[in-house]
């Protein structure tokens, strides 16, 4: 019997160990054990900067806290996007937005259904009247009877409140001139409440968040919480991090508690530490690596029996190991920058190791270089998305969006740039988009657009004047933009590559030199394209794309005869990609799906540019331009909003979110984050969500409550980018001026207009008027 509980006292014993260990076992050596000497962080690397990221975090005090007129409301506003929001501004210590319209939407998460109650204090304008609805369902309206700020109390039954994103839609009774905005009201903050409100209550404010502290004498910056107030970040979690900070009890006598957890959408929450604050600091680090790679909620909690104990928390981020100052070895004599119109990545093997189209010479050159295997285009139509790519600027920026707009004068391109530099500039585009009617011939010493100029656009005759160019220019410094346009329709390769996909006979309504009709008639449900039209169709892309490749090899071998191949930075990328019966739409131009919006992006160059390697962070095709300067030894212009790649390619991520953002015209905003993402419908307050690691052909869309903290942290993001002022620099919390162009507009004349129609542009029944 004894020896019975000694073996049951064992088992006991171990059972408890494992339950301690299932947080991981750094972060059960954290609860309580976690300190370590307050040099530990001075030797690590701050990869994430929570203090930096405040604006972005979700306060509680214990209210959810949305403060107006405050980098901190762009993540619920969804920037200033369509959402009815305008100008901030400031009177004594009150900060505020105007609602610059009779709606307005904000967005902000509750963790389950509960009644709650909406405090907002706002002044009236141009209206005396508010009614919310959340979760379009109306709540009681109030009389704005005071004509300066004031605290309005609004309740919400627990059956309005969904779990995950809440929408809140603003309804005002008019607006009036103000300050240059016809505006309805101004608002100060809004907070959401969980339980009554108490009768004391005093709600913290943005600006308080962040202070100067004194712990026995040793003074830092640190973020200032009173129990019982939480704070709340959402990130991706790189590899190999550990999450740190310095903890500090600014209230003598008072006792309190620190408590951190990490969640997930898949896994739910883990508390990483808990632990008494002191009055000296002391330095915590907790390993994060049973998250690495995921997106999570990150939540810090101030506690105690008494309120009001003043927790200071220094330098909290999330650290890696302290990294070496990069350096570019040598630089890129010449650039040749490819865009190849219409490519969908996942036809070729770098970005899809299932696909069945054969591309030799493109894998090739992957391979010697570094692949972006998530790049992704700005828009889904050609003009935005080179626009982009030459200028890197977003397409909000550029404003050359729609059929008759034109690259401002003003835009500055990389071949302006590289001239400037004393490179000799050539470009050889075969997309009538990519013109000087549209304000693409800035910058080139040769400049020649062969659907313009009514020549042949094949890829044998552009690649070959190209080499051509290069021979004549090989004792230079050359930058050489190619725009083959070989993938887009009309789809016709010679026979010897469409037998590669599709050698049986076929008698259907697909004509080669007609596929941008059958596109058409297909996308508006005109016709109804049977399984072999679909796979013939599809066999008349994939031999343009190895047709391509064919004589993207010839191409490359003259450089290497010339001599300058391996002196040359060599850019793969695509304006967008294609869509062959995906989402029952054909052609490009109609949606923001993945089919349109993931790219092609490799670089080579051997004397600076690793090979053999894969990147699988999220990037754009903005990025671009910046890249191949810094590669070229040529300084970033400041106006460009993108960022040089040079670091990725290293292996070292930059300290700001891997994200890219997309448009659609005026009626989409797209965020790609890791595997997330998040798309945003104009003038609505819905947005939809996809998980591209589950669901990569993005089949199911996924509401708010499915993955509330993928949802938020996509969201937040991108009201954050939406309303930034310097697109550069858009996730952080001070912002520099704005770097939008005024957009400009041409005539699209009838010659211009048939050469449009004959890649399927426009609407070509109509003469134009």
């Amino acid at each position: 019997m004894r020896s019975y509980r000694v073996l049951l006292a064992l088992i006991i014993m171990l059972c408890a160990c494992n339950k301690t260990e299932s947080l991981s076992g750094a972060a059960a050596r954290a609860l309580g054990q976690g300190e370590v000497s307050n040099e530990a962080l001075d030797d690590l690397h701050k990869q994430i900067d929570f203090i930096a990221q405040v604006h972005l975090a979700d306060v509680y005090d214990p209210a959810l806290v949305m403060d107006f007129g405050t980098p901190a409301r762009l993540k619920y506003s969804g920037g200033n996007w369509k959402s009815g929001w305008g100008s901030d501004g400031r009177a004594g210590d009150i900060s505020y937005t105007h609602i610059a319209s009779n709606t307005a939407r904000t967005y902000f998460p509750v963790d389950r259904p509960r009644p709650l109650t909406v405090r907002v204090r706002v002044k009236p304008i141009g209206s005396r009247n508010l009614t919310l609805y959340i979760n379009n369902k109306a709540l009681p309206s109030v009389a704005l009877d005071s004509p300066a700020f004031k605290d309005y109390d609004i309740a919400v039954p627990a059956e309005n409140v969904v779990a995950g994103e809440n929408h809140l839609l603003w309804r005002l009774g008019g607006t009036q001139p103000h300050r240059g905005e016809n505006v309805s009201i101004a608002v100060d903050w809004v907070r959401v409440f969980t339980e009554p409100v108490p009768a004391d209550y005093v709600g913290l404010v943005y600006g308080g968040l962040v202070q100067k502290v004194k712990a026995k004498g040793e003074m830092r910056q640190a973020l200032v919480l009173r129990t019982p107030e939480r704070i709340s970040w959402y990130t991706e979690v790189p590899k190999d991090s550990q999450l740190g900070f310095r903890l500090a009890n600014l209230t003598p006598q008072g006792l309190a508690e620190f408590e951190v957890t990490v969640s997930t959408d898949d896994a739910g929450s883990k508390t990483v530490y808990q632990g008494k604050a002191h009055e000296t600091w002391t330095t915590k680090l907790v390993s994060l690596d049973r998250w690495a790679g995921q997106t999570v909620r990150v939540d810090m909690l101030a506690k105690s029996k008494q309120r009001d104990v003043r927790l200071a928390v220094a330098e909290p981020g999330i650290y890696r190991a302290k990294r070496e100052i990069l350096e570019i070895k040598a630089h890129a004599k010449n650039v040749v920058l490819l865009i190849i119109d219409t490519m969908r990545a996942d036809k070729l093997r770098p970005y899809n190791a299932k696909t069945q189209v054969r591309t030799p010479v493109l894998d090739q050159v992957s391979k010697e270089g570094v692949v972006f295997a998530q790049a992704q285009a700005p828009e889904n139509w050609t003009k935005p998305s080179v626009a982009s790519i030459l200028t890197s600027l977003y397409p909000e920026s550029h404003h050359t969006k729609d059929m008759e707009a034109k690259l401002p004068e003003a835009a500055l391109l990389i071949s302006e740039q590289c001239k400037k530099e004393g490179l000799t500039t050539g470009s050889f585009i075969a997309n009538g988009h990519v013109s000087d009617r549209f304000g693409f011939k800035q910058g080139w010493d040769y400049y020649t657009n062969y659907i313009r100029e009514q020549k042949n656009s094949e890829a044998e005759r552009v690649f070959s004047d190209a080499g051509a160019w290069i021979e004549k220019n090989k004792d230079k410094r050359f930058f050489a933009f190619i725009q083959t346009i070989d993938p887009h329709v009309p789809y016709d390769p010679p026979d010897e590559f469409l037998k590669q996909y599709d050698a049986q006979p076929y008698a259907g309504p697909v004509e080669p030199r007609r596929t941008a009709e059958v596109q058409v008639n297909a996308s508006q449900g005109k016709i109804t394209l049977s399984a072999r039209d679909k796979h013939y169709l599809e066999a008349l892309y994939d031999g343009e794309v190895s047709y391509h490749d064919h004589h993207l090899g010839i191409f490359i071998e003259r450089l290497k005869k010339m001599g300058v191949y391996d002196d040359t930075l060599f850019v793969i990328t695509a304006d967008h990609g294609e869509e062959i019966g995906d989402h029952g739409k054909y052609g490009h131009g109609h949606t923001v799906y993945q089919e349109l919006l993931h790219v092609p992006m490799s670089y080579r160059f051997p004397k600076a540019v690793p090979s053999e390697r894969t990147v699988q962070y999220t990037v754009s095709t903005v990025d671009i331009a910046p890249t191949i300067l810094t590669l070229s030894g040529i300084n970033v212009p400041d106006v460009m909003e993108g960022h040089a790649l040079f670091g990725y390619m290293h292996g070292v991520a930059p300290d700001r979110p891997s994200v890219a953002f997309s448009d659609f015209l005026d009626n989409r905003r797209v965020i790609r984050a890791g595997r997330w993402k998040f798309v945003q419908r104009g003038g609505r307050g819905d947005g939809s969500l996809f998980d591209l690691l589950k669901d990569p052909k993005e089949q199911h869309e996924l509401n708010a409550s499915k993955a509330p903290i993928a949802w938020r942290y996509t969201r937040g993001l991108l009201g954050q980018f939406l309303g930034a002022k310097d697109r550069h620099r858009w996730y952080a919390a001070a912002q520099g001026t704005s770097k939008q162009l005024k957009g400009e507009s041409t005539h699209i004349d009838e010659e211009t207009r048939k050469q449009l129609c004959a890649l399927g542009y426009g609407n070509c029944d109509k003469e134009t008027p």
